[in-house]
């Protein structure tokens, strides 16, 4: 496996990984996104595949961000 394909697996890892983006939200996005930027300083993805990915962390983080929000937001009960 290349370098390129061994860090992208590393990355889409880190994204997936449910109990870390859910109790830990903020420091995972950091994560991707530091990620992502240190595979473009390195010069194993190019300023177009960084964009990619850090808007799609971007939209993940939001997604989850919604979704822990709305779970809260059952839990406390709804209102009447």
């Amino acid at each position: 496996m290349d370098v390129k394909a061994r860090e992208l697996k590393i990355w889409n890892d880190l994204l997936e990984h449910e109990a870390r983006r859910e109790c830990a939200i903020d420091h995972w996005a950091g994560e991707l996104a530091g990620h992502a930027k240190a595979l473009h300083r390195t010069g194993v993805i190019d300023e177009d595949e960084l964009r990619e990915m850090l808007e799609y962390a971007d939209a993940a983080y939001a997604h989850v961000f919604e979704d822990l929000a709305y779970r809260n937001w059952l839990k406390a009960g709804r209102p009447s």
